[in-house]
């Protein structure tokens, strides 16, 4: 039987130790790789011992989302000279086939960015203005977006770097940072809307009319008139906070209402009456008696008020109580005053002409409560 010496142990030892140290080398160096990160179109060189693409992206420090697009995908491996590429999904606030909703992205224009939505009618999306990044193009490949503004529609054809200031350029419109400007994609075809936006205060003034105040004086001729004060119409203004959008208020509110009282005209209504049995007097109340007797009832002047109070207007009112007419004159009242027949079977103007010559001789006591309810003395 063969004993190997202790040196024979060693070297043997030492030989095997040699191979596997050599093993282990090969090895080694072939998990060391040398590959190229690009995320976003942005590329830079990687060099490590990595696995798979997960180790190579961790190492470059890029985190991943669950929207985000890898290729190759994160646990693939790979291999010295490999390219990996990631793609940042983007979210978007959309409104797909009229209900507002958002979608993940990871498209490289606007075209593609709706086509992915896969709506069965449209899908709006609002145009990136920003001035601090870089906006999407309008599509990848040349074609006709239709713009629309202002009531008319306008084709631009695109290139693959049309972004929507190019677009309106192109078209020759002009927008304001109010104004909203939305893609739309439907049937296939991609349009480029503009709606215009104005913003701010209104106010607006609704005038309130004044009245007429008709008020008895004594010391006025009967059928004359007299003002005492003009009238002068009030106003009632509004102010408003409103928003319009292409001429169609969507934002209406409230901020103010002031009122404005107008002020109500004064006209004194003559009463007083020349004596009836001087030629002039007679002359005076003969000729007033059809027009101006009448033409105060109809004005709605006081003795239409008391009138009213009296009888409800009617001057034919027979109750059979004992009073007649307009005025509610007793049979021997009325002939006292020199009236003729029954109150009740002569004309209004008639009939006021009687009262004002009792409102003469006795005042307004002859109709104690309706000249108290008026305010007549």
């Amino acid at each position: 039987m063969w004993n190997p010496s202790r040196w024979t142990v060693i070297a043997t030892a030492s030989a095997l130790a040699l191979t596997m140290m050599s093993t282990a080398g090969i090895a080694v160096a072939s998990s060391y790789k040398e590959v190229t990160v690009e995320v976003d179109g942005v590329s830079r060189p990687m060099s490590g011992f990595f696995p798979n693409v997960a180790s190579v992206l961790a190492a470059a420090g890029v985190v991943v989302s669950e929207h985000d697009l890898v290729a190759p995908a994160t646990e693939e491996s790979v291999r010295s000279g490999d390219t990996v590429a990631m793609r940042s999904a983007t979210r978007y606030d959309v409104v797909v086939d009229g209900r507002r909703d958002h979608a993940w992205s990871t498209a490289t224009s606007v075209a593609h960015v709706l086509d992915s939505i896969g709506a069965q009618d449209s899908v709006v999306l609002a145009a990136d203005r920003s001035t601090v990044r870089e906006k999407l193009p309008a599509a990848a490949d040349a074609q006709t977006v239709t713009i629309i503004a202002d009531g008319q529609r306008i084709p631009v054809e695109t290139t693959d770097t049309s972004d929507v200031t190019a677009l309106l350029e192109d078209a020759g419109v002009s927008v304001s940072a109010l104004d909203r400007v939305e893609f739309i994609s439907e049937d296939g075809a991609l349009t480029l809307r503009v709606s215009r936006v104005t913003r701010g205060n209104v106010s607006t003034t609704t005038a309130v009319p004044f009245t007429t105040e008709e008020r008895a004086d004594d010391s006025l001729e009967f059928g004359k008139t007299r003002v005492i004060e003009e009238g002068k119409d009030g106003s009632v203004t509004t102010t408003s906070y409103q928003e319009t959008v292409d001429g169609e208020v969507t934002v209406d509110v409230l901020l103010s209402k002031e009122r404005v009282e107008p002020v109500t005209k004064i006209v004194a209504v003559g009463t007083k009456m020349k004596d009836p049995n001087s030629a002039d007097g007679l002359a005076s109340m003969s000729a007033a008696r059809d027009s101006a007797g009448a033409a105060l009832v109809s004005s709605g002047g006081v003795w239409a008020a008391l009138a009213q109070c009296e009888s409800g207007g009617n001057p034919a009112t027979n109750t059979g109580n004992g009073f007649y007419g307009a005025y509610q004159f007793s049979l021997s009242t009325w002939q006292a005053v020199g009236g003729s027949g029954l109150p009740s079977e002569n004309s209004l103007a008639e009939q006021t002409y009687r009262a004002q010559l009792l409102q003469q001789r006795a005042g307004w006591g002859q109709w104690p409560a309706c000249s108290a309810s008026l305010g007549l003395r």
